[in-house]
């Protein structure tokens, strides 16, 4: 029973950090923020409206709101079960792709800037008649690499989409 408790104020305090940060990150309300974040921290089969008034100790209009801005936002949706009359409310897969949509292209225009710097670079060495010129530049690998993960981790929420969205 103690472990129990122990867990519910570790999953509290979770939410609670990872509802600061998603209100500077995504400029939040603070109980969308812990809507939010109760969701990723769940990440089960969805959460009810009365859990979240419960877990998050707030009020139902106050939860009503947020949900609904959240879901205007896009960033949550919800599904029903067959029998029952309850909305199970689940983080939106589509706002994840977007997000990461955006940072690959934030990441390309970032490494096609770094790579017309390490050119230019090549061509002062070249023009100056240095042999010696380091070639290897690791922040492009950096940048090329994270390019490689973010597009695997498209794919993969891609894939869990396609294979949750039969509920």
């Amino acid at each position: 029973m103690n472990s129990e408790k122990s867990l519910e104020m570790r999953k509290k305090e979770l939410v609670e950090k990872f509802g600061l940060f998603m209100e500077r990150q995504d400029n939040l309300p603070p109980i969308a923020a812990r809507i939010f974040a109760s969701l990723v921290v769940d990440r089960g089969e969805g959460t009810t409206f009365d859990e979240l008034v419960t877990f998050l100790s707030a009020s139902k209009s106050t939860i009503s709101t947020n949900i609904q801005l959240l879901s205007n936002r896009g960033m949550l949706t919800f599904y029903t079960k067959p029998g029952d009359r309850k909305k199970y409310f689940i983080l939106s897969p589509e706002s994840l792709l977007a997000r990461v949509d955006d940072e690959i292209v934030q990441y390309r225009m970032e490494y096609q800037i770094v790579k017309e710097i390490a050119d230019f670079r090549e061509e002062i060495h070249e023009a100056n008649g240095d042999p010696t010129i380091n070639k290897s530049y690791p922040y492009l690998d950096f940048l090329s690499n994270s390019l490689s993960l973010l597009e695997t981790l498209k794919e993969n929420v891609r894939a869990n989409c396609d294979m949750n969205s039969h509920r």
